[in-house]
């Protein structure tokens, strides 16, 4: 059952409506969160939320909700909800406006899920300050995952000006290479995902440097890694198949870690 609640009331999904002098609606002037939710806990909420102030600050964004008022009405959605795997969304502005949003999704397998995604050369900005956020304003990430869409894969992969790897348009990206380092690009100009923080604490040894394209080309594993959808293991890239175009070990092995971790935090009381 979905579950929508603006500004402390909850409304049908088809009743949402928003100022038109709300900077959210006007201008994308605000910061979203998407978290995976069970048994009625939110997995690192606190994580999530620190990384929303952290936005809010660096960005010269006053007069948001408090983070009380945010975590109430988190858990007003989430207990609205029911106890099963949730999707919560939160948007936030100025306005002050505070929208929270509960969806039934698929618990994790213990299975990687898998993708084909096209590259995006140029879509990757090192030097964005402001993609390091998650902020309403989406339009270049949407235009990444419609041209995938036309492509007829699942995903995009932005790279920066030389070919190297940056992220998805929703998840950080892991590369092993042919002589099995694992690499993942430094934060900048990029989401410091709460799921990339997971993978980085369980990999020894793996190393924040962005892949180049010779390393991503020749790669035994390329995967995506966010908080909601876990590990997906990308099986092609722009048509030409990743190691032996099936998950391999680095996957197989995060996703079922990844999965214990999140039944660890979010275990029923």
């Amino acid at each position: 059952m979905r579950v929508v609640r603006v500004n402390g009331r909850r409304v049908a999904p088809d009743e949402a409506a928003l100022s038109v002098d709300d900077p959210l609606a006007r201008a994308g002037d605000g910061l979203i969160e998407t978290m995976r939710a069970r048994n009625g806990v939110v997995f690192r909420l606190d994580r999530h939320l620190a990384r929303l102030a952290e936005s809010a600050r660096d960005l010269d964004m006053p007069g948001l909700p408090a983070e009380a008022e945010i975590r109430r009405e988190i858990g007003e959605a989430v207990a609205a909800a029911g106890r099963g795997d949730l999707r919560v969304r939160v948007a936030v502005s100025a306005a002050p406006t505070l929208w929270v949003e509960a969806d039934a999704v698929e618990p994790l397998g213990m299975e990687p899920a898998t993708a084909t995604a096209i590259t995006m050369p140029g879509s990757w900005r090192p030097d964005l300050f402001t993609a390091q956020h998650k902020t309403a304003s989406r339009a270049m990430w949407s235009w990444a995952d419609r041209k995938a869409r036309e492509a007829r894969v699942d995903a995009a992969l932005l790279l920066d000006d030389d070919g190297r790897m940056g992220e998805s348009t929703t998840a950080s990206v892991f590369v092993r290479t042919s002589d099995g380092e694992v690499l993942t690009a430094p934060a900048r100009g990029l989401l410091p995902g709460v799921g990339r923080e997971v993978m980085m604490s369980l990999i020894p040894g793996i190393r924040e440097r962005a892949a180049e394209r010779e390393e991503w080309t020749a790669a035994q594993e390329v995967v995506l890694v966010s908080a909601l959808r876990g590990v997906v293991a990308v099986t092609s890239i722009d048509g030409r198949p990743v190691g032996d175009g099936r998950p391999g070990p680095m996957a197989r092995g995060q996703q079922s870690a990844l999965k214990l971790i999140l039944e660890q935090e979010t275990a029923a009381g």
